[in-house]
């Protein structure tokens, strides 16, 4: 029998739907939830607008450089890097600096930040406004930063008004994903450069990208022209198309050794991972164009194995340079047959080892080897840039007394050795080598390693058994 969902006639406003209700009782506050969250971001943009502008201010600048010593500007240490930045681009990156420490995230993400929400306050009013109030997201905010990122300075006064006129409304109502099509939609009728020139631009940006994952995984992804990114997927389609697995069968990797080899079954690949093993092979071991370009070239990377995990007493995991924990299969079969892997084997205790010290400027091959691994990455709050690939400094000037030890030593990438050395940033360095930086702000940021806190955490002892509760009917104990 059909039932109908129309309110009784006797007693219209008394009838109350409970599932509606019930529902009712979370979204509203979570939309209310979602005002007070875009609130948050407008006014942290507002800030973030306000230390760019003090970035500017001639007293902040002059106060920003510090020490002529100090400041690198006088220092031929510093000088051996590079010519000094000039007074923008050093406010520029202290700024960043300062915000990075405060919110423990990399420089470039904080400069980013200081940008966009520069370009918010400045070039799109409307938008900032609107999240204020909450009539759009943060994702409608980002997408239109997205959008008009590569615009060019010179571009008229009427476009970027215009175009926040058009595309305020269709934020208000679409998914940011949605939003972001219409806008490119209605930019494109507004933008005063042709179209083939501004392609000829974005060549210039491609790049490759490598952005680790959970589970041992990483993304590696490439930023190309859109022909040749879809011809390069559709060429792996059709690779992955030809790989058969029904007749060229698998086994299964790492059977049990005691299972017989006709029992051993067969992992049939999806389209998926047929096509992302034909990516790897074509990038291992594949050859370009030339006949030359990747022959016999392979990538070189550090792995740290304990040593009682190579000699199976052990489960500790072993650690990719760059990434992170990898499983023990692969930590031994890289660490007995890839001779383009360093393996450095640790302690099983400590994990540690054992300094050496040179009384020179230039500290000798195992010394930097000894401050690389022991530092992991640049020793910047927020830096992730591995230290291999990064600069050997003196904390304390080598001209000025510091000796060329490890206790001495640390890795900073070059544009934080630069900052370190031309700015008003001073640095402290521990005996175990952690770094302590303190900020033009006057804000102290000690900069812990991250595998040392992984360390610190598997080796802290468990927490001894507690009694149970005594009931409360029971007898004190006599004393």
């Amino acid at each position: 029998m059909a039932t109908s969902n129309a309110t009784p006639d006797s007693a219209p406003d008394d009838y109350a739907n409970p599932v509606a209700d019930a529902i009712s009782a979370v979204i509203d506050p979570l939309i209310e939830n979602e005002k007070v969250i875009a609130a948050a971001y407008a006014e942290r943009v507002r800030l973030l607008a306000e230390l760019d502008g003090l970035g500017h201010d001639r007293w902040i600048i002059a106060g920003l450089a510090g020490d002529p010593i100090e400041s690198g500007r006088d220092d031929p240490d510093t000088q051996a890097h590079g010519p000094a930045w000039d007074d923008v681009e050093l406010a520029r990156r202290a700024m960043a600096a300062e915000v990075g420490c405060a919110l423990r995230m990399h420089f470039q993400t904080a400069g980013m930040m200081i940008c966009d929400a520069a370009r918010l306050t400045e070039q799109l009013p409307r938008f900032h406004r609107a999240l204020a109030e909450g009539r759009i997201g943060w994702g409608h905010v980002m997408k239109m930063l997205d959008v008009t990122a590569a615009l060019p300075v010179d571009l008229p006064e009427h476009v970027l008004p215009k175009l926040e006129e058009t595309t305020l409304t269709a934020a208000e109502k679409l998914t940011p994903g949605k939003f972001a099509r219409v806008a490119r939609e209605l930019l494109e009728a507004l933008y005063p450069i042709p179209l083939q020139d501004r392609v000829n631009a974005g060549i210039r940006e491609r790049r490759v990208v490598l952005r680790p994952d959970a589970n041992g995984m990483s993304w590696l992804n490439a930023y190309l022209k859109a022909d040749e990114a879809h011809a390069i997927y559709e060429r792996l389609t059709q690779i992955a198309k030809t790989l058969n697995d029904d007749n060229n069968a698998t086994p299964e990797p790492n059977p049990p050794t005691n299972m017989d080899a006709a029992a051993v079954p067969v992992v049939c690949r999806t389209r998926d991972q047929r096509r992302a093993d034909a990516y790897r092979d074509l990038l291992l071991d594949g050859i370009g164009a030339d006949g030359k370009l990747g022959r016999g070239i392979r990538g070189t990377v550090n792995i740290t194995v304990p040593v009682l995990t190579l000699l199976g007493q052990s489960d500790q995991p072993a650690i990719l340079d760059g990434y992170g924990p990898i499983d023990l299969e692969t930590a031994r079969r890289l660490t007995g047959t890839a001779t383009s892997f360093t393996r450095i084997l640790t302690h099983p205790h400590t994990g540690c080892i054992l300094s050496v010290d040179r009384h020179s400027y230039t500290p000798p091959a195992d010394l930097r080897r000894y401050v690389q691994i022991r530092d992991n990455t640049c020793q910047t709050p927020g830096c992730n840039r591995q230290a291999v690939h990064s600069e050997i400094d003196h904390t304390q000037a080598w001209n000025a007394g510091g000796p060329t030890s490890a206790g001495n030593l640390v890795s900073l990438c070059r544009p934080d050795h630069r900052l370190k050395h031309q700015s008003s940033f001073t640095t402290r360095q521990a005996p175990d080598g952690t770094l302590t930086w303190t900020t033009p702000g006057g804000k102290t940021y000690t900069n812990p390693r991250a595998h040392d806190l992984v360390r610190a955490a598997l080796q802290r002892p468990a927490s001894p058994p507690q009694p149970p509760p005594r009931s409360v009917s029971e007898e004190p104990p006599p004393f």
